[in-house]
């Protein structure tokens, strides 16, 4: 299905706001099992969510341990004494936290169903300032870098005899906050690579641009923004009331 990319903005809009609004792993599930539709729809290979949220598996891991442990609840699993440590409740919650951002992410790829030109253009065409349309671009394009840097200091570690399946838990997550620097160290510098070349290719010396084409709404396009606000309000009032 060709859709405008702006029509496939509102679609991430509209998921997103869903995820943010719901708290229960039932419902962000169902939301999920959405998401991914659309993404074989748009002829992106599912298997590709799993290698974007593979490098983060260990920060979910962290979140939801961390919102297990921290979230009160009533139906005690665990307890130190008279310290409950693990709830139903708690588990619920890191469930909720982790499914949270696999929808958003899986969300934003839908971004990549359409090229960066057509991102850009969208926005411009929806009265967006060029300059902010680009900003916001670059934050996108840069998620993929920053996992790149990290997949490529772990790999680094892992040359020089450091097996990480094998090294407690403790020290793991010592080790990844000493990776930390390098990791955003080589990110921007990239950025200020990134800088020069726009510089030097002339951005923002003039103060209007212009364009070899223009985006048009189809029918489908206006079928599926207003189905897709339409559908987002009612769940969202009905969650609030009910």
């Amino acid at each position: 299905m060709r859709l405008d990319p702006r029509t496939k903005m509102v679609m991430v809009i509209c998921l997103t706001s869903l995820a943010l609004m719901y708290n229960t792993p039932g419902q962000l599930l169902l939301i999920l099992a959405v998401t991914v539709a659309l993404l074989i729809i748009f002829s992106f290979k599912p298997g590709a969510i799993w290698g974007y949220l593979k490098p983060f598996l260990s920060l979910m891991l962290f979140l939801f341990i961390i919102q297990s442990i921290f979230s009160p609840g009533n139906q005690v699993l665990f307890s130190v004494g008279a310290v409950p440590l693990l709830t139903v409740e708690g588990m619920i919650a890191g469930a909720s936290v982790v499914l949270r951002i696999i929808v958003i992410t899986a969300a934003a790829m839908l971004f990549t169903t359409f090229s960066s030109r057509d991102f850009i253009l969208g926005l411009v065409q929806w009265k967006v300032p060029y300059e902010l349309a680009f900003m916001v671009l670059i934050a996108l394009r840069f998620l993929p870098v920053f996992r790149d840097e990290l997949i490529n200091v772990v790999t680094a570690v892992q040359l020089r005899g450091v097996e990480l399946k094998k090294v407690p838990w403790g020290q793991k997550i010592a080790m990844y906050r000493r990776l930390a620097f390098p990791v955003v160290y080589r990110t921007m510098l990239k950025a200020e690579q990134l800088a020069v070349a726009m510089e030097a290719r002339g951005f923002r010396a003039f103060p209007r641009r212009t364009y070899l084409r223009q985006l048009h709404f189809r029918r489908a396009d206006y079928v599926v923004m207003l189905a897709s606000a339409a559908i987002t309000i009612l769940l969202a009032v009905g969650h609030f009331i009910w």
